[in-house]
């Protein structure tokens, strides 16, 4: 089973909850603002042991299970989150916020397992999950933004299905016409269509030029097609420049992007360099790794 995207399927999903945690911290003991502080630097590992001593103080805090599968998301421990949300899932299932974190890492871990029973286990109970969260907040296009990336990219057997991404676009469109537009040109470019999915991108940054989304989305689309390398470097280089909040593409993906960008201009030493960044910031980030061995074996049919 293709890939999904980590820098979509699973971070919009889940603001920070501050008040509901404040009591939560004994004296000398890592308070919720801490914690906030390190995922705001990206130091997630640094997170989970006050996270997992919060959980064992307050197992039955949604909160506290929120953040902390969300921090082992962070740090590729997938597994972990979905086994942590399951029982939330169960005991909370008309809360959005619970079904769309838990349903956005079944279909990236279905992504990372490939082709197997559990994968398509997961990644059907995750659309469907996804789905729900949907209907229950309709007005939050962070859910539909999931939906679109996974069924832009999961094979029919999974559920996957460009129709299907296609009216969840549409929906975002209706809600929010930049990002709407964005999403529509990561559907275009599956259909091949280039030209018109570049145009959607221009067309996203003329209305709002300093949106991060459509920055990386022009970066990502440019990546993907080969045209235009040098405006899509330019915009996820200035993806860099800004700190993406917590539902938007992190750095590591703005990394994986400029490798592959790097691979299209025949610039191994470049894209070596940008693979290994992003690693650095997610290292079970399997997509760069996977750049980085496609390197290697270039490099040794060449000697």
């Amino acid at each position: 089973m293709r890939g999904y995207s980590p820098l979509f399927a699973v971070r919009r999903l889940l603001p920070f909850f501050l008040l509901p945690l404040a009591a939560l911290a004994a004296p000398g003991e890592t308070s919720l603002a801490e914690v906030q502080a390190l995922f705001a630097a990206g130091r997630l590992p640094e997170t989970i042991a006050p996270l997992e001593k919060m959980h064992a103080d307050a197992p039955a805090s949604v909160e506290v299970a929120l953040l902390l599968a969300r921090a082992y998301n962070g740090v590729g421990r997938r597994d972990q989150g979905i086994e942590l949300l399951e029982p939330f899932v169960a005991s909370h299932p008309d809360d959005p916020q619970v079904l769309g974190l838990y349903a956005g890492q079944c279909m990236l871990r279905a992504g990372e397992l490939g082709t197997s029973f559990r994968a398509l286990r997961l990644a059907r109970r995750g659309s469907a999950l996804m789905e729900r969260a949907v209907a229950l907040a309709p007005g939050d296009i962070g859910y539909r933004e999931g939906l679109v990336d996974f069924y832009r990219q999961a094979p029919a057997i999974a559920g996957g299905g460009l129709e299907k991404a296609r009216a969840h676009a549409d929906a975002i469109a209706r809600l929010d016409p930049v990002r709407g537009a964005a999403w529509q040109a990561s559907i275009l470019m599956e259909e091949r269509r280039y030209d018109d999915a570049l145009a959607a991108c221009d067309a996203a940054l003329a209305a709002r030029p300093d949106d991060y989304v459509a920055l990386f989305t022009l970066g990502r689309t440019v990546s993907e097609c080969g045209l235009r390398l040098a405006d899509g470097e330019a915009a996820l280089r200035r993806c860099l420049a800004m700190t993406p909040k917590a539902s938007e593409p992190s750095h590591a993906g703005v990394w994986y992007r400029l490798g592959l960008i790097a691979e299209k201009k025949g610039d191994v030493a470049a894209a070596r360099q940008a693979y290994q960044a992003s690693l650095e910031r997610e290292p079970t980030f399997n997509r760069p790794a996977e750049g980085l061995k496609r390197l290697d074996a270039k490099a040794a049919r060449e000697h």
